[in-house]
């Protein structure tokens, strides 16, 4: 129901093009004028706040897109069973294994769409 921008999209009818919170006063003020509206009550729910502009994190169903890193991993986990790479100090080993016979796929859409760098 959103577009990127914030604003409500194309299948909110009446209220398409209107910024997230001036929609939700609307889609009120128009309960309320049709006889629909039953009320208001408080929700405990956290909110997700953005940490630099302290604006509420709205949930966005889009595409993903993700790094398969099974092949990769197990490259690395080979090359230091076969001893071509070396783990200094070796008790660190067991880190290593756990985490690349263990690895999932990464999605990189989450950091894409933050900021954040990959590495």
């Amino acid at each position: 129901m959103l577009n990127k921008d914030g604003t409500m999209n194309e299948l909110c009818g009446e209220f398409a093009g209107l910024p997230r919170f001036d929609g939700r006063l609307a889609v009120i003020a128009a309960l309320k004028a049709k006889g629909l509206h039953r009320g208001e009550t408080p929700n405990p729910m956290r909110l997700g706040l953005c940490s630099r502009s302290g604006d509420v994190i709205e949930p966005l169903m889009c595409p993903q897109w993700w790094v398969s890193c099974g092949e990769m991993a197990a490259d690395a986990a080979a090359a230091v069973r076969s001893g071509e790479l070396e783990i200094v100090p070796a008790s660190h080993e067991a880190t290593w294994f756990q985490w690349l016979d263990n690895i999932q796929d990464w999605c990189i859409s989450r950091q894409l769409w933050w900021g954040h760098r990959i590495p």
